[in-house]
C-alpha cells in the first residue's frame, strides 16, 4: 500500500507513538462505522450458538469473551480495519522490523470483550509468533473517579508495561480508538466503577500477522 493510496482511502491516518521503545499506531473510527459493528454484534447475541466462547484462549477475568470472526467481514468498518493494518505494517517497514512486500495479512482470531465493572484483563501478552495484535474501542463507560490522589485513577484504562516491568504507560481509549501493536507488548487493563452497574466497556481484540515478518525488536 503506497502512501499515496493511504491518503486517498482513509480520513484520518495514524498518530504513532513510541512507548518502551515499541511502535504503537492509533487509528480513529468513524461513528457510523462504530454503530454498524454494534449493531451486528448485538443482532447476532439474539442468534443461538452464532457467537462462542473465545475466553479459555484468553487470560481476561471477564465472562463475555465472544469470538466475532464469523461477522466481522460483513460489518462496514472491516475494509477500513484491513487499511489500518496494512498502514501499521507500512510503517514497520519504514523502521526496518518488516521486509518489503507485497504483504498477505491474516487475520487469526478475533472477538468482543464485554467487561463490567470489577472486571479486569490482568498482564498479558499474545502469542508472540502471531505478530501483531489490535483493539478497537466500541463502547466507554464513565467510569467513577473517587481516588484522592489523582495519579491512582487508572480505571478502565489499557496500560501498556516496559520491558523489565518496572515502568507502564496508561491510556484512557475512547469509542472509535483503534490501536496497533506488536502481540508481545505486554498490556493490561484496570477493573473500574460506574454508576450504573449495568454498564459495558466494550474492545474488540485482533490478533493478525504477515508473511515476511523479521523477528526482532520493534523501535
Amino acid at each position: 500500500m503506497s502512501e499515496k493510496e493511504n491518503d486517498t482511502t482513509v480520513k484520518t491516518w495514524h498518530d504513532k507513538m513510541h512507548i518502551f521503545g515499541r511502535i504503537i499506531c492509533k487509528y480513529k473510527m468513524e461513528i457510523d462505522l462504530i454503530d454498524d459493528l454494534n449493531h451486528k454484534y448485538e443482532d447476532a447475541l439474539k442468534k443461538t450458538n452464532l457467537l462462542t466462547s473465545h475466553g479459555k484462549n484468553l487470560a481476561g477475568r471477564l465472562d463475555s469473551e465472544l469470538d466475532v470472526l464469523p461477522i466481522l467481514q460483513s460489518c462496514k468498518i472491516f475494509k477500513k480495519i484491513t487499511q489500518c493494518m496494512g498502514d501499521f505494517v507500512d510503517t514497520c517497514i519504514r523502521h526496518g522490523i518488516c521486509r518489503p512486500g507485497p504483504h498477505n495479512l491474516d487475520i487469526l482470531s478475533c472477538w468482543v470483550n464485554d467487561m463490567k465493572p470489577g472486571e479486569y484483563n490482568p498482564c498479558h501478552t499474545h502469542n508472540e509468533n502471531i505478530g501483531y495484535s489490535a483493539n478497537l474501542y466500541l463502547k466507554i463507560p464513565e467510569f467513577i473517579n473517587d481516588v484522592k490522589e489523582p495519579h491512582k485513577f487508572k480505571d478502565g484504562r489499557i496500560t501498556f508495561i516496559s520491558p523489565g516491568s518496572t515502568t507502564s504507560e496508561s491510556i484512557l481509549p475512547e469509542v472509535g480508538d483503534f490501536y496497533i501493536f506488536a502481540a508481545d507488548h505486554m498490556h493490561c487493563v484496570y477493573p473500574f466503577k460506574t454508576k450504573d452497574p449495568n454498564d459495558i466497556r466494550r474492545s474488540m481484540p485482533i490478533n493478525f500477522m504477515i508473511n515476511n515478518t523479521v523477528q526482532g525488536t520493534v523501535i
